[in-house]
């Protein structure tokens, strides 16, 4: 149930149940492919032109966000590599051949031939042989760039890979167009919907509280960025931001690239209206098809997909001569301060693991036998801490005892099914964490306990005292049920007025990957997990996922409820019992941390490779043992993802934890 299909097909289950026939049902008509040759060349041509092109402007200052400006290094390009070269001019190759079939050929035929029914696999002349990758089937450690994990099939969850599409995307052209509403009209403005869901959530949202807080958020965002690397579309050489916007956002830039695509703001715009503020940067993401397959292709994942802190790690070993990590401030490692955009809280928990890497080091060469390598027996530890912490303590706590049950988490390794992350999952319920933010987060520092703007934090890290960074997110209770103006407004500002509009990208991000509509998604879910599904005819019948009050606001902005965007997945008001996400969120996120977990070959609780001493410290080590080693906290909360938890002595902590590093001997 698991599994993600390596050439997805378009869902016709909700249709069919639903009696909407399709256009091409029954159809099985294929494209003549006497005249790919032909597409393929002129698309090559196009594709060579557009990377040049893109070469200049990266070159030329007018192209790239400013420093001066608001959200520079918001969309941040890494470089592309001289190895990746060949693989980003496939794709793009590709890119233009299917743009240029979905004008040569009818609907249906070219449907047929991305869904695999025409001939199998199919792939372009340019792409000729297969890498081959060889691997060391007794190599006891993970490599870094996720190559290996799978022997049989080497490449599988490795970085730069594509994101899979768990069904065929609905673009309205199949290939790239944004999907419109079922009347053929464009689906209603992107800000205009995030704005005025904000102000609408403001007056009707619930008020209920939580107990959780915004460390939680923080270390889900940290797991997000290990999964998924964003990949903007890129050129040669890395920037802070591809500009598509005036410096002064009145109005689109006269120096737009293929490498930015500007939103859009309303004149009317309740909050940049006054401003005159008409136009906000957005970066398309990167696509990987780099064999030239014709499907449909998914956006390039940076990261390893497996959940092995590859983030951190970056994606070749870099120690010093003891086998330690170079660390900065809070403890984050060289790849995470060349990330952006990032809070300090988010770089001081990635620290937390940079240390304990560091920590065990320093342990293990004082034992006085010490065999295999260092750093990477510490670098299995360390990972094997930070699963545990996600499928032991946060897991739990998300998806309540009823669904953690029902989600099978309790697997074997399964070499069959590919880790990777899904399509949908990465730009739509994946966001959820996005409802929670707080306009404000607690600082404290020296006794004193202040609360700042969220967006202070994103800058000038160094100037913040890391204890004060974490103990502070640990007291600040998560926002319930809000667009907070801090992201919906003011996202990644630095003068606290302008700034730019996170939904806005997430809605942006949703529709670019061509998602299908929430009630789509939400049928295929449904089937996945074996539930009775609904259909939606009228808005009324959304009165199973919706208050009244909502659906009204739906209705205000959409044609009909098939075309709401599956990003609103995140304002589903059912839930699992003891759950803290809504229903189809949490259906979600157990299947792909299923996959994620059951594709792992090293995954902690059946790697062979890990000593007994490591298992032991495994099962010790957490989130209250790491603040006790690794910061000047007092007291250690025991449920750190909880606000006003039970707390611990500090030095009880670390006086148990010295008792136990005999098993640092025996990693």
């Amino acid at each position: 149930k698991y599994y993600l299909s390596e050439v997805p097909e378009y869902y016709e289950g909700y249709d069919k149940q639903c009696g909407y026939v399709s256009k091409c049902y029954g159809d099985r008509s294929c494209p003549n492919q006497e005249l790919f040759g032909e597409y393929e060349k002129e698309a090559f041509i196009k594709a060579v032109a557009e990377l040049l092109s893109n070469e200049e402007k990266a070159q030329n200052s007018c192209y790239r966000i400013g420093q001066s400006e608001f959200d520079f290094g918001l969309f941040q390009t890494k470089s592309i590599k001289p190895n990746e070269d060949l693989d980003v001019r496939r794709t793009l190759t590709t890119e233009k051949f299917l743009k240029t079939l979905a004008k040569k050929v009818g609907k249906c035929q070219l449907r047929n031939l991305l869904d695999g029914k025409c001939s199998t696999n199919v792939t372009l002349s340019c792409c000729n042989g297969v890498e081959q990758i060889t691997c060391d089937p007794d190599n006891p450690y993970r490599s870094y760039d996720g190559s290996c994990n799978n022997l049989q099939n080497p490449t599988w969850g490795r970085r730069g890979n594509a994101l899979k599409h768990p069904i065929a995307p609905c673009y309205s052209d199949l290939v790239s167009k944004p999907a419109r509403s079922k009347s053929g009209l464009p689906l209603p403005q992107n800000r205009k919907v995030i704005s005025e869901l904000a102000d609408f959530l403001e007056k009707y949202g619930p008020t209920s509280s939580s107990s959780l807080n915004m460390f939680m958020v923080m270390w889900m965002e940290m797991i997000n960025s290990d999964m998924i690397g964003r990949a903007n579309k890129r050129a040669q050489c890395a920037t802070q931001g591809f500009r598509g916007c005036r410096a002064d956002g009145r109005d689109r830039s006269a120096f737009v690239s293929m490498l930015s695509n500007p939103l859009r703001m309303p004149s009317d715009d309740p909050y940049y209206g006054e401003s005159g503020v008409s136009c906000l940067h957005f970066s398309p993401q990167e696509k990987a098809n780099d064999r030239c397959e014709i499907k449909h292709a998914g956006e390039r994942n940076m990261e390893s997909s497996y959940l092995d802190l590859s983030c951190m790690y970056g994606e070749s070993p870099n120690y010093d001569e003891k086998g330690k990590l170079p660390l900065y401030h809070c403890g984050a490692s060289e790849p995470i301060t060349q990330a952006a955009p990032i809070t300090v809280q988010f770089a001081a928990i990635v620290g937390l693991f940079g240390k304990l890497h560091n920590y065990c080091v320093d342990r293990i060469r004082s034992c006085p036998k010490s065999k295999g390598s260092v750093q990477e027996r510490c670098r299995a530890l360390t990972i094997g801490v930070y699963q545990k912490i996600i499928y032991g303590q946060l897991l739990p706590l998300l998806f309540g005892e009823e669904l953690y049950n029902l989600c099978g988490l309790d697997c074997e390794y399964n070499p069959y099914a590919e880790s990777t992350v899904s399509q949908t999952y990465k730009n739509g319920p994946g966001r959820f964490a996005h409802v929670w933010i707080t306009d404000e987060m607690m600082y404290k520092q020296e006794g004193r306990t202040e609360w700042r703007p969220f967006n202070e934090f994103f800058r000038n890290h160094e100037s913040f005292d890391c204890t004060g960074t974490l103990a502070g997110a640990l007291e600040t209770p998560i926002n319930t049920a809000r667009l907070v103006d801090a992201i919906v407004n003011k996202f990644y500002t630095i003068d606290g007025e302008r700034g730019s509009c996170l939904p806005c990208i997430d809605l942006a991000r949703n529709r670019d990957a061509g998602l299908c509509p929430l009630v789509t998604y939400k049928h295929f879910i449904e089937q996945a997990v074996g539930e009775e599904s609904n259909c939606y005819n009228t808005f009324e019948d959304l009165g199973d996922m919706f208050s009244p009050e909502l659906i009204e606001f739906f209705a205000r902005h959409y044609e009909h409820p098939g075309d709401i965007d599956v990003l609103f997945a995140n304002m589903d008001q059912r839930a699992y019992s003891g759950a803290n996400m809504p229903k189809l969120v949490s259906q979600s996120t157990c299947l792909e941390f299923k996959r994620l977990k059951c594709t792992d070959r090293f995954f902690y609780t059946w790697n062979p490779n890990l000593g007994e001493g490591a298992q032991h410290l495994i099962e010790i080590l957490d989130f209250t043992a790491l603040l006790a080693l690794f910061t000047d906290m007092d007291e250690v909360p025991l449920e750190p993802f909880l606000v006003d938890s039970a707390k611990a002595a500090a030095v009880d902590v670390r006086n148990y934890l010295e008792s136990v590093n005999y098993l640092y001997c025996q990693i």
